[in-house]
């Protein structure tokens, strides 16, 4: 019997076409398993050429990965700076700048939010201002939801009006410094 015949037959490593994925739980897999294996040939082609490199990337869930080597901030700044010398005394090492990029990518994520949301409260009172004299309309013909809803909106404004002279207060103080 020949050996060729016993043995299982099996693809082995074949090509896949590439192509952009469609499911989400696939993007997701696919980026965590190729980003590993980018990261460790980039750290292979550092290590064999004596060279610096940095990847950074966004995940298909918005995470942010990066490498480099020495380091990212090293890197970037040689970059930005058009200098190649680098500080490997202070190199603060792959594995933990990546997390440190996450949490300042969350934060200002955070910050983001926190701005639309200001928008969108200054775009709803241009909307009210916009509509007329509503705080000049006679009170006498509204019911009572209506007064209450009508005081609710009167104290929403104060207190708007009071956040926004507080803001303007700091701003003006931290000006003068």
């Amino acid at each position: 019997m020949n050996m060729d015949n016993l043995r299982k037959k099996n693809t082995g490593r074949r090509k896949i076409e590439i192509k952009k994925l469609e499911k989400e739980t696939n993007k997701q897999v696919t980026f965590s398993k190729r980003r590993q294996g980018l990261f460790r040939k980039a750290s292979e082609l550092c290590t064999l050429c004596d060279v610096h490199a940095a990847i950074i990337v966004f995940s298909p869930a918005g995470k942010l990965h990066c490498f480099g080597e020495p380091n990212t901030d090293q890197i970037l700044n040689s970059y930005i700076n058009g200098t190649i010398e680098f500080d490997v005394s202070n190199s603060t090492g792959n594995s933990s700048t990546y997390k440190e990029y996450n949490k300042q990518y969350e934060e200002a994520l955070k910050v983001l939010e926190m701005e639309k949301q200001k928008l969108a409260d200054v775009e709803n009172l241009t909307k009210i201002w916009n509509m007329g004299n509503w705080w000049n309309e006679s009170i006498d013909e509204m019911n009572s939801d209506q007064l209450e809803e009508f005081m609710e909106s009167i104290s929403e404004l104060k207190r708007k009006l009071l956040e926004k002279a507080d803001e303007h207060a700091n701003t003006m103080m931290f000006s003068m410094l």
